[in-house]
Order: structure tokens, then sequence, then C-alpha cells
């Protein structure tokens, strides 16, 4: 059983949801006061307003219009308590339609979490933070030479992620994978007008054979080196960036 004094509260609290007017809502605020003045004010006073209301109309459309004589005793109550009803019924029905937007945009809004994380997790899968693609471009000096293994994490993510089945209803989400898609090109195709096979062809490098053994390093390759170096930093951090993001965003 409940006490009086939770049934009280409870009261107290259906009423200032229901029942009250949101400030926000100015049509019922105004209703309710005219319905409040027609109560409390002086019959004469109404008449007073009754008579300047009618003359102004006379006075602007040309038409003689007249109302009954109110008796300077009679109080229209039954008007303001009527004004009063139809804006709280009015407040109730706002009160309704608001919190049937507000459901129907949690549910459009939980529609796109689950989606986006379904699709985050796939990236997960496929380009983790712990693959051989993010080491090399997170730690590897490009004056080195390396696997083409070693790119197929970021391989895949340019040639699989440039649809529209992989873009995440998020507007901010989306944009940091763009940025990272688009940086990730641009390594791969400066990888690959920079780097060349050594040797027996196993392995790539920025340095080509015949000079790797010289002893000073022409200006051109230091530049190409650094220009790798830079570049995989840039998806490095993107990929971080990205990561992080939508682990805080999708609360995994």
């Amino acid at each position: 059983m409940f006490s009086k004094d939770e049934i009280k509260e409870f009261i107290i609290k259906f009423g200032s949801k229901w029942l009250f007017p949101d400030f926000s809502n100015k049509l019922t605020w105004v209703v309710v006061s005219i319905g409040a003045s027609v109560i409390i004010t002086p019959s004469p006073i109404k008449l007073i307003i009754y008579n300047w209301l009618v003359d102004s109309f006379n006075l602007n459309y040309g038409e003689h219009f007249t109302i009954a004589e109110v008796s300077s005793g009679t109080a229209d109550y039954w008007i303001g308590f009527s004004l009063i009803a139809l804006a709280l019924i009015h407040n109730i029905l706002y009160r309704l339609i608001q919190q049937n937007e507000l459901k129907k945009i949690y549910r459009e809004n939980i529609k796109e979490e689950e989606s986006d994380k379904q699709l985050f997790c796939e990236f997960l899968k496929l380009f983790p933070s712990n693959s051989s693609s993010f080491q090399l471009l997170k730690e590897h000096d490009f004056g080195n030479s390396f696997s083409n293994k070693w790119l197929d994490e970021i391989e895949k993510f340019v040639y699989e992620w440039d649809f529209p089945e992989k873009q995440f209803l998020d507007a901010k989400r989306e944009e940091l994978r763009l940025k990272l898609l688009t940086k990730s090109k641009e390594f791969c195709l400066l990888l690959a007008e920079k780097s060349s096979p050594t040797g027996n062809g196993v392995m790539q490098s920025v340095v080509p054979d015949h000079i790797r053994n010289e002893f000073d390093w022409p200006n051109w390759v230091l530049e190409d080196i650094k220009e790798v170096n830079e570049k995989a930093t840039q998806v490095a951090e993107l990929h971080q960036e990205f990561i992080t993001t939508c682990k805080k965003s999708l609360k995994i």
C-alpha cells in the first residue's frame, strides 16, 4: 500500500507534468491569462473593454455591430473557466505531441547507434591497432625496407571501405572515416610511387638498391623518406582519433 505522502507526491508530479503549462508553450499561457482576467476583472471594466472592441470593429469595417447589454453585476465566470479548461486541454495535447516526438527521435538514434556500432566492429576486425599495417604506420622508418604483407590491412581498408555501404550515419564518425580513408589512399599511392622491390622482390624500399650501400644518400632520397614517414604518421594519428571517437560515442 502507498502512504499518504507517496500518493501526494505522485499527484503533485502528475499535475506538474500534465496540467501546469510549460513556459515554452506561449499559447497556453496567453489563453490561461485571458481566462483568469475574465474571472477576476470587475464587470464595469469588462463592459468598457467590450465596448471599445465593438467601436473599433465598427470604425474599421464600416459595419454597425452591437452586443447584448451586460449588467454590471454579471461575472462571466463560465467564459473564464472555459478558456482555462481549453488551455489546459491544449497543454496536455501539446505535452503528448512533444513526448511522441521525443520517443521518435530516441528510436531513430537507437537505430543509428546500432548501425554505426556494427560497422565500427567490422572496421576493428579489418584494421585494428595491433595490425601489421598500423604498426608499420606508427613505428616504421621508411629509410628501411618493409614487407608487402604489412600493407594488407590498410590496402583492404582502402579497397573495401570506399562504398556507401560503409558510411556511418552519425556525421562526426562519417567525417573521420572519410578523412582516414582519404589519407590512407594518399599514403598507399605515395608509397607505390616512391618505393620499389629490393633484392629478390620479397621486400620493398623507398631507397633504391643501387644507392642503398652508399655512405651518403642523395637529397631526393632523403626527401622521399621524409615525405612517406610524415604521411604514415598522419594516417596513424587519424586512425587512433577515429577509433577513440567511435568508442566514446558508441560506448564500446
